[in-house]
């Protein structure tokens, strides 16, 4: 009896893993060049990383969206902050993200965790709120980032940034 209940409990946790999978669909932008405007305003920043971080200044970069990123964080390419994103869940035009294991606060012995939102205007614009947490050295330092992207082309450079 036992096994044939955990046989079912398997099964049936399997299934709703394949079905909450279904209901992720990719964001539906353009791939190719995107334009990205992110500003991040931190608390609890010690003033020697304050600088680092650029506090509340807005910074440009380009990324390179390609099919795949459609189903993850399509605008984090460009941003430095390399994480492993985990989506929570799309619609296509509004996707939440989490991202783990984050360069971002490495070079300070940190670690980061990242929760976002991404709301997509039409197929060539979109915004995004970020909260990010930074810990480490018995600090918590916290971010709140708002993103813009613009599509800028279909043709990504060479380099794939």
């Amino acid at each position: 009896m036992r096994k044939a209940f955990a046989a079912t409990l398997v099964c049936l946790l399997t299934a709703l893993v394949f079905a909450a999978s279904e209901d992720i669909k990719p964001l539906n932008v353009k791939t190719g060049l995107w334009q990205i405007t992110r500003t991040v305003n931190w608390t609890g920043l010690p003033p020697q990383i304050a600088a680092a971080m650029k506090n509340g200044q807005p910074m440009n970069y380009k990324t390179c969206v390609k099919e795949k990123d459609l189903s993850s964080n399509p605008w984090a390419g460009g941003s430095g902050d390399k994480c492993v994103w985990t989506v929570l869940n799309s619609t296509g035009t509004d996707m939440e993200v989490e991202g783990t294991s984050c360069d971002l606060g490495r070079q300070y012995a940190m670690t980061a965790d990242i929760h976002g939102k991404i709301h997509v205007v039409d197929t060539e614009n979109g915004t995004g709120s970020f909260a990010v947490t930074l810990t480490g050295n018995g600090q918590t330092m916290k971010g709140n980032a708002s993103y813009r992207g613009k599509w800028v082309g279909a043709t990504c450079p060479a380099n794939g940034d």
